[in-house]
């Protein structure tokens, strides 16, 4: 009798572990990963100049022969390229020596010796005095925007004679930020790129 219990227990453990070995057969593991799609933010910042009264593309090496007093015409734009955006944009002169040296120059004194107006009437500053100048309207797909500025003045009074054969690059930064769902204007959106 005890090895008929014997039998009977051991048939009741075999069946308790197949039948759990069943339920864990049956169970199922999976993963779901919810892709969500967000639209691209893409600008150019495009550089002209005028030739007999036409707009044509300033050249990427320009050797602009300049003497005090001249007003180059360098007219840059920036074109939105993908989704509605937001745009900025400021400009670096950076001055070199005859030897190509960058010469350590404050801003008051490169503002003395060339003179770019931007077009404020378009470009505006956002009042706290980041550097940047803000398209005051957002930029639809494939339009480009209004001129930064349109020409480059070397002052004739500012420009002696330490500054004979150097040469200056106007550098400009543009950056672009989403429309949908970032604010009402230029001013209150966010997302900016950290500098």
């Amino acid at each position: 009798m005890k090895k008929k219990l014997l039998v009977i227990a051991c048939i009741a453990i075999c069946v308790s572990i197949m039948a759990y070995g069943s339920l864990a057969y049956f169970t199922a593991e999976d993963t779901a990963t919810n892709v969500i799609t967000s639209g691209a933010v893409e600008i150019s910042v495009e550089e002209w100049t005028l030739e007999n009264g036409k707009r044509v593309p300033y050249p990427k090496e320009p050797l602009i022969g300049i003497m005090p007093d001249v007003t180059v015409s360098k007219i840059v734009t920036i074109k939105n390229e993908e989704a509605n955006a937001f745009i900025r944009a400021k400009y670096e002169m950076i001055i070199k020596d005859s030897e190509g040296k960058v010469m350590e120059l404050d801003e008051a004194t490169k503002n003395s010796l060339i003179i770019i107006t931007p077009n404020r009437e378009y470009w505006l500053l956002n009042g706290t005095n980041d550097g940047w100048l803000y398209y005051k309207d957002s930029v639809d797909t494939g339009v480009v925007t209004e001129p930064l500025f349109t020409e480059v003045t070397f002052s004739g009074i500012n420009m002696t004679n330490e500054y004979q054969n150097c040469t200056v690059e106007i550098v400009v930064d543009a950056q672009a930020v989403q429309v949908a769902n970032n604010g009402n204007d230029v001013f209150e959106t966010a997302g900016w790129p950290e500098e």
